[in-house]
């Protein structure tokens, strides 16, 4: 197949999910406005224009539509509702497979009449649509999309890299000892509705009581500045790490070394690092939103809390430090679900079959659509 994709370029999201089919000999290209080399694929970049951002995206559209004449794929894939969407719905291309990443969802199609206008026209018009849970998928029904053409797709992990190691040199490199409770932050610094203060907060109330206790900062995007200001007025500069980017090898290796990961945000979708964390056997404390109650039950597989109460998260926390062996026995339990669900490859193959659908009529995954999944008859429902 000759594929197209409209995406995040530089993105690990977008490389992955691209250069998977790739790698099974399809063409692959994309057309993006970050333009980056990947390996296998041919990118891109329509940025065109000048001026206010109207009117340098009315430039790009045309870019795209006369990039669309030239390729003629066989299928556009389109991820990210918000600008990319808009332009894959007014390409006129079709079949067009649209990928909902997060708050492209949530938050942007609520801020205005006008991006709830094009969010609809995008969700409404896809041939089908692809999100990591089946909430994401639930709240972009609301705004037009069909359940049927719906379907869970998880960014899937890597089970060579996310899986259970000893990774004490990572520790010692870093200033923490075997018996100290190390608590893993990762989200991005960009965001307020990570809530990173809120950990911060309730780090300093689990360092009060709990001498073990420390903690690991890291943010995928952002300045860490602040959080490091933040850590410092809070009296945690000597217990706790505050780091950038962490590469994707040593992330994995990161989350090895940690005792409880902790992700906590008042808005998201299936967060990839979750099930990285679920992956590698970690006890994880989780914020109480649907997207990641799919995945991870109280007091089963994991913690899960208001998402911006540091005295709830406090309690969670201190409840982990306690006991080495509760710790084991949620990890566990997270293990065996990230196992059964989240493997990588199974879920891009859910992905090939909808284009197989829409290109060759082959069955619908319908196990993984949201009317399966709201239905409880779907793969993974809970």
């Amino acid at each position: 197949m000759r594929l197209a994709f409209l995406s995040i370029g530089r993105h690990i999201h977008t490389e992955r999910w691209i250069r998977w089919f790739s790698d099974q000999g399809h063409e692959c290209h994309l057309l993006t406005v970050q333009p980056g080399d990947v390996p296998g694929v041919t990118v891109h970049d329509i940025r065109r224009g000048f001026g206010p951002k109207p009117l340098r995206y009315a430039f790009s559209l045309a870019e795209v539509r006369a990039c669309l004449r030239r390729l003629q794929p066989d299928l556009l894939n389109t991820h990210f509702l918000t600008g990319y969407g808009y332009w894959g719905h007014y390409s006129g291309f079709h079949p067009n497979v649209l990928t909902v990443w997060g708050d492209d969802v949530y938050v942007t199609p609520f801020e205005n009449a006008l991006k709830n206008r094009l969010a609809r026209a995008a969700l409404g018009s896809c041939d089908a649509l692809t999100g990591d849970s089946a909430d994401i998928l639930a709240v972009s029904a609301t705004l037009g999309a069909d359940p049927e053409r719906s379907f869970r797709v998880l960014w899937g992990v890597d089970f060579e890299v996310f899986r259970p190691a000893d990774a004490e040199a990572w520790r010692v490199a870093h200033g923490f000892s075997r018996e100290q409770i190390v608590y893993f932050s990762p989200r991005s610094y960009t965001q307020p509705y990570y809530n990173i203060d809120i950990v911060i907060e309730a780090a300093a109330r689990v360092a009060a009581a709990e001498p073990r206790a420390r903690f690991v900062f890291s943010g995928y995007e952002g300045d860490p500045a602040p959080f490091a200001a933040l850590v410092a007025k809070a009296g945690l500069t000597h217990r706790a790490v505050v780091v950038g980017r962490l590469p994707h090898a040593e992330f994995a290796t990161a989350l090895q070394a940690c005792d409880v990961f902790i992700s906590v945000p008042s808005v998201d979708a299936t967060a990839v690092s979750l099930l990285e964390a679920m992956a590698t056997g970690r006890a994880v404390i989780v914020s109480s939103l649907a997207s990641a109650c799919e995945w991870v039950v109280d007091g089963v597989s994991g913690r899960v809390v208001a998402p911006r109460s540091a005295g709830e998260l406090a309690v969670a926390m201190l409840d982990l430090a306690a006991s080495d062996a509760r710790r084991r026995e949620l990890g566990d339990a997270a293990l065996a679900v990230a196992r059964e669900h989240a493997g990588f490859a199974a879920n891009m193959r859910i992905v090939e079959r909808i284009f197989a659908h829409l290109l060759e009529g082959a069955p619908w995954p319908r196990e993984a659509s949201l009317a399966a999944l709201q239905a409880g008859k779907g793969a993974g429902s809970r």
